[in-house]
């Protein structure tokens, strides 16, 4: 009898076990700092008022409980440092939530929610942050987080309207500071230069001595076991983004570290861009937490940009996968 009863109990555990809801942990409750911009979302208005003032119209576009949002928030906007001192000065800023339901007034012809807004300007990383000209024009976007020491550099382009002159990766590569970090080996990574000749999927890293997450990604995201077990497939290689060094890239182009950079519009370090078959998958351009970090690996590796339209696309279904499992994924570092 007892042990049957010990049977039943352990029957009762496992079915318990598997019927678990998973779970989403990790996200950060925010909100809007109060000397933002009291908008009634007329963006006519308010860029003109921007105008009128010699300032941009800054769009902060977020998702609730998004810790990355929440970092940055507090970092450039709520803390007081030299980067939230410059916004306050040369910027009206005003706050979206691409789920929301908020109405948003483009022109006297067209309106739409705060949700149709994100998707009309392909919104996939939050935060985002668009600059608005007093023509409403996006003169320059910012997709997901950025540190203080970056983006002060970002800010003073858009307030001094140097996106007239040059985009936004060469201004960057001209005025910030290249001392900050210094490349550090890692076994992880394979030393070529013919990067045609790789067969596997490969995670291809951009770092040069300007980057602030570099320390990070080497120190905490490839350490995660998640993470590790996702890299596996891949061929890692690090490029000095301010090397001259000739390279051969993926096509079999000669180039090099630098003009690859540039070429591709690469403004953030580290970048790490995801290929398979050939072709560039997917691109990390922007801080990223391990469970976010793992995912594309795995989108790219397991080729489920075949099954899938877009990244986005799996994302859902892959939450509702883990959750279904009883899974807890947590979304902080």
């Amino acid at each position: 009898m007892k042990k049957l009863s010990v049977l039943l109990i352990a029957i009762f555990l496992s079915v318990s076990f598997l019927n678990a809801a998973g779970k989403i942990v990790g996200g950060e409750n925010h909100s809007a700092p109060s000397w933002f911009k009291l908008s009634f979302l007329d963006i006519t208005a308010d860029a003109k008022e921007a105008e009128d003032s010699n300032k941009h119209l800054m769009i902060y576009l977020d998702l609730d409980g998004c810790p990355y949002c929440a970092k940055m928030l507090k970092e450039s906007f709520i803390s007081k440092n030299r980067t939230s001192d410059f916004i306050k000065a040369h910027f009206d800023v005003i706050s979206m939530r691409i789920t929301g339901k908020r109405e948003i007034t483009w022109d006297e012809n067209t309106s739409m929610s705060e949700k149709e807004f994100a998707q009309k300007t392909k919104i996939y990383f939050t935060p985002t942050i668009l600059f608005l000209d007093g023509n409403k024009n996006i003169v320059t976007r910012v997709d997901g987080y950025r540190s203080p020491e970056n983006f002060i550099h970002i800010l003073k382009y858009v307030n001094a309207k140097f996106y007239k002159k040059m985009k936004i990766d060469e201004y960057l590569d001209r005025v910030k500071n290249k001392n900050l970090y210094k490349l550090k080996p890692n076994k992880l990574f394979s030393n070529i230069n013919d990067l045609s000749r790789v067969s596997t999927p490969l995670a291809l890293i951009f770092e040069d001595g300007s980057c602030t997450q570099c320390e990070y990604l080497h120190n905490v995201t490839f350490n995660n076991k998640d993470v590790k077990k996702e890299l596996k497939p891949y061929t890692i290689v690090r490029l000095d983004a301010s090397s001259d060094k000739p390279i051969i890239d993926i096509l079999g182009n000669k180039t090099t570290p630098k003009k690859m950079a540039l070429d591709m519009n690469l403004s953030y370090r580290p970048t790490v861009l995801l290929y398979n078959e050939k072709k560039l998958r997917l691109s990390i351009d922007a801080l990223l937490y391990s469970y976010h970090f793992k995912e594309r690996l795995r989108y790219v590796s397991g080729k489920y940009y075949k099954k899938y339209d877009s990244y986005r696309q799996y994302s859902k279904a892959r939450k509702r996968e883990l959750l279904k499992k009883g899974v807890v994924i947590d979304l902080s570092n």
